[in-house]
């Protein structure tokens, strides 16, 4: 009887192991807003299935776009994230460009402007380059 126990013993804290992971799983699915009504169904001590997720594209695009790592373990990832760091890259790279260019016009301006002012202060006709009244 003793080895039936110790078996029935094994056997349950299996099962539970399985159902605490499993639980810890759909918890981090459950944190991607919606995600939690897209889980598949499953029964007490069984894992989490990646096959039903990945028949579900709801369920596998949620979790790609939220939680990259999270797909990548499923073996649902689709590389958006990493794309999307990319476009991002690469709008912070134009957006320093525009930056530049616009700093640059901004002190061509200023050098034009004070060009202006002081032939004007001189009495010099910017289009001739020759003084006003000769």
């Amino acid at each position: 009887m003793n080895d039936l126990d110790s078996l029935i013993d094994a056997s349950h804290r299996q099962a539970e192991e399985t159902e605490n992971t499993a639980r810890q799983l759909e918890a981090r699915i459950c944190r991607i807003p919606g995600a939690d009504r897209h889980l598949p169904v499953r029964t007490y001590g069984t894992p989490v299935d990646p096959q039903a997720i990945k028949r579900n594209l709801t369920l596998r695009s949620m979790i790609a776009r939220h939680d990259p790592s999270l797909a990548s373990y499923l073996g649902v990832a689709t590389g958006e994230h990493r794309r999307n760091e990319e476009e991002q890259a690469i709008r912070e790279m134009q957006m320093q460009r525009m930056q530049m260019l616009t700093e640059q016009a901004r002190e061509q301006n200023q050098q034009a402007r004070n060009k202006r002012e002081n032939a004007a202060l001189h009495g010099f006709n910017l289009n001739t380059g020759r003084r006003y009244g000769t």
